[in-house]
């Protein structure tokens, strides 16, 4: 059966988060001395790691909505950013691996699954920004530039990671930089829940950034007298 148009965007989603659990393999492959890691092991985790941000992004949208039934299959960029910390801890204390290690190297593996996730809003048709002032059609585009943000962060990170000059920072910078960016682009962006021009996920934003900023100074802090 040929590969239609409609085929591709009906199966967007999937081929996205194949393409990430690639990425994610490809990535890992270069830690695996650092992490310790078996090569079975970064096929499965990549994997897991997918399967298990598809269920905090649809988990966080399911309770956005006060878990109305009919939001089930919706999805939530800040699930990913709030809740994928969790299993990065977890596996870092239950595998007795360095934490700051596993957070650096997995926080590329969470920005690319999420860059593709926002890739989905655009063939979706989802997410889409407010329409230009004095236009009828053009709209800001939002999910593009947030595509670029993830693109900038991945080079810049990614770069920090393969020459070992973070400490587990990573990740809070990760939240607050987002908390700045999707605070500012949400006033050009179309949502369902919102008070005026502020909506939901300017809340998260600014949680997102009040988390990150509080982290990533505490661990400065505490790199700052190991290295004394």
């Amino acid at each position: 059966m040929p590969v239609t148009a409609a085929w591709l965007q009906d199966n967007a989603l999937y081929l996205l988060l194949a393409l990430g659990t690639i990425f994610n393999i490809f990535w890992l492959f270069n830690f695996q001395d650092r992490l310790k890691m078996k090569w079975w092991a970064v096929l499965l985790i990549s994997v897991l790691h997918t399967v298990y941000g598809v269920l905090t992004v649809m988990l966080f949208a399911f309770a956005e909505s006060g878990f109305n039934p009919d939001s089930l299959g919706n999805m939530s960029i800040f699930g990913g950013v709030f809740l994928m910390p969790i299993a990065y801890f977890l596996g870092a204390k239950l595998f007795k691996r360095k934490p700051s290690e596993v957070f650096d190297i997995f926080t590329i593996c969470m920005m690319f699954t999420l860059m593709c996730a926002r890739i989905n809003c655009i063939i979706s048709g989802c997410c889409k920004g407010c329409l230009i002032f004095g236009s009828e059609t053009a709209r800001w585009p939002t999910r593009e530039l947030e595509i670029i943000f993830y693109i900038v962060l991945l080079i810049i990170f990614g770069r920090r990671v393969k020459r070992s000059k973070s400490h587990g920072e990573l990740y809070p910078a990760y939240m607050f930089l987002y908390g700045i960016f999707r605070f500012i682009t949400e006033f050009f962006r179309v949502s369902e829940r919102s008070a005026g021009i502020f909506h939901l996920s300017h809340l998260w934003a600014l949680i997102a950034f009040g988390l990150g900023v509080s982290i990533y100074y505490e661990l400065q802090s505490k790199n700052k007298k190991t290295r004394r």
